[in-house]
């Protein structure tokens, strides 16, 4: 599982999902059917007990820990490294970024008078320090935002987003305020500096990629590393004795990776008390049935959705996108997905803003209604013509066919792809779906355009055009001349995209951010950018007497809250 930002988009799932759910079965909380924004089983600190070991399940096992290195890109890694490093804002369950009061004691933002970009200043808790006993000082973020900005040499980012605007970062009064001084607006600053890295980590490229490479050599977080095992395939945390804020609860975090189908038996078994749902519906229905155990759901950030590369000879024409668009039944492709959980109740209509968050309009028109017939009519106006009997329609002799890949052995991608397959045949495109590794799918094939149709799931969190910008946005030129995509793997851009989006980043003020977001999103609708097909949930299987854990939603979890009910 991936996360997305900078070079590699949102994150980058391959899984088909769930969106917001309804308990079918077992011990399912009944949060699943509502809107709340998470479900955690909060809890008092003081009705908790001191101590005790936590069984974190992953489902994969990273080699690299940095979560700003273009390899760090993955769900798992986040889910590790929040716990250990520290980051100035943390949102609320709303999404809404507030600052973190464990890193930062203060925040300042100015705008000078003749309306240029502003000038963020941090006043830092002067209590917070790396585990090697070095203050948090504005030389972190100095170093960090050098590193990130896109213009250093050898450094391999994830993403200079925010970084790129950066002018200077300076002390203030002292080493522990720091002034960020922006040379072009960014109105998600907040999204910047998460997690923070040590000076020594960013300063050189060597340290950069290779510091966290296998290892968590320096931390700052209300739990400390305490080793990695890579027989085993756990991580280790322990409470920090060092830890100025509210001290862990739990004694040990131990997270341990293992393939999907083993979580859900490790689960039953009582070998993990924890983890991330691989989002089919049987593993949904096999976690809900632990007797001592629960499935916890708030909405995720999260939708899946099919991208189609504009560079494709048949897919460059956007009337084909359209007729494409339109010959899908979204609604469908959910109730398949979901089985017996039950579906959201329209499919999702914008690229950038999700279902129940401030701003969400439907912009899809036309182009997210299922109409076969005009499908048909788009196809016949592009000179794609089809035959008296039926069948595959031709231009020119050829036939009007793509190819969709999935990941080899993924049955849930594969009925989708099959499901696509027979819908789109019903307007005369032959669809043809190949199987392709899936530790390869992307680098192999859709990052370097060799593909018509993919589908996989974005992930975000509150910072919907920070977190996305370079999936949207028109290519950059190459040292050799060639366009360089970057996150954008459908190949698809306009002069009006960009400036859009371009637009909602450098405005300041709410409302109108809301309103040049979804101008762009209009626009992606407009070009054929993507079909957006559900928002799905976050699920977490949970044992019943843990507080504080479970389905986030868009917030953060505070691992030093976690722990087990006093009764257990």
């Amino acid at each position: 599982m991936s996360r997305a930002v900078g070079v590699a988009a949102s994150v980058l799932l391959i899984a088909v999902t769930v969106a917001s759910c309804q308990g079918s079965s077992g011990n399912t909380r009944s949060e699943a059917g509502t809107t709340a924004a998470s479900a955690l089983n909060p809890t008092d600190r003081g009705d908790l007990a001191q101590g005790g070991t936590l069984r974190w399940g992953l489902n994969e096992f990273p080699a690299q820990w940095n979560p700003h290195h273009a390899d760090g890109n993955l769900a798992t890694v986040d889910t590790v490294m929040e716990a250990l490093m520290p980051a100035p804002f943390h949102t609320d369950e709303e999404g809404v970024a507030v600052p973190n009061s464990d890193y930062v004691d203060d925040v300042d933002v100015r705008t000078p008078d003749d309306g240029g970009a502003q000038v963020v200043t941090l006043r830092l808790n002067r209590d917070a320090q790396w585990s090697d006993g070095t203050p948090i000082t504005w030389r972190d973020y100095e170093s960090m935002a050098r590193a990130l900005s896109g213009e250093q040499h050898g450094y391999r980012v994830l993403g200079s987003v925010g970084y790129d605007r950066i002018a200077s970062v300076r002390a203030g009064s002292d080493d522990f305020e720091v002034v960020i001084a922006f040379d072009r607006p960014f109105a998600e600053y907040r999204s910047l500096f998460a997690p923070l890295l040590p000076a020594e980590y960013t300063a050189s490229p060597e340290k950069f990629n290779a510091g966290y490479h296998e290892d968590i050599p320096v931390t700052a977080g209300p739990f400390a590393f305490d080793g990695i095992d890579p027989a085993a395939q756990t991580v280790t945390l322990r409470r920090s004795d060092d830890w100025w804020g509210a001290p862990a609860l739990l004694d040990r975090i131990i997270f341990r990776a293992m393939a999907p189908e083993a979580l859900d038996s490790a689960f039953l078994d009582g070998g993990i008390d924890t983890y991330a749902l691989p989002l089919d519906p049987a593993s949904y229905e096999r976690a809900s049935s632990a007797a001592d155990g629960e499935v916890r759901t708030a909405p995720a950030p999260d939708y899946r959705h099919i991208t189609l590369n504009g560079d494709s000879d048949v897919l460059s024409d956007v009337a084909v996108r359209h007729a494409i668009f339109q010959g899908i039944d979204r609604r469908v492709l959910a109730e398949a997905a979901f089985g017996p959980i039950d579906p959201p109740r329209e499919p999702l209509g914008n690229h950038l803003l999700l279902q129940g968050r401030r701003g969400y309009v439907d912009n899809s028109g036309a182009w997210g209604e299922y109409d076969p017939d005009h499908a048909e009519k788009l196809l016949d106006a592009a000179g794609w013509t089809a035959p008296a009997d039926g069948g595959t329609r031709t231009r020119d002799g050829a036939p009007l066919r793509v190819d969709f890949l999935v990941p080899r052995g993924h049955r849930p991608a594969q009925d989708e792809a099959e499901l696509v397959q027979g819908m789109l045949a019903e307007i005369g495109i032959d669809v043809r779906v190949e199987a392709v590794s899936g530790d390869k799918l992307f680098s192999d094939y859709v990052l370097p355009g060799r593909y018509d149709m993919v589908a996989f799931v974005n992930t975000g969190g509150g910072f919907p055009l920070s977190e996305t910008l370079q999936q949207w946005t028109g290519p950059v030129t190459g040292p050799d001349g060639t366009p360089r995509w970057r996150a954008n793997v459908g190949r698809i851009s306009t002069p009006e995209i960009d400036a859009a989006l371009e637009e909602a980043l450098e405005t300041l003020d709410p409302d109108e951010a809301v309103d040049r977001i979804n101008e762009a999103d209009r626009l992606l609708w407009e070009a054929g950018h993507t079909l957006p097909l559900y928002q799905r949930p976050d699920l977490v299987a949970v044992r019943t007497d843990i507080g504080n854990l479970g389905a986030a939603g868009v917030g953060s979890l505070d691992y030093a809250d976690i722990g087990f009910t006093s009764q257990a």
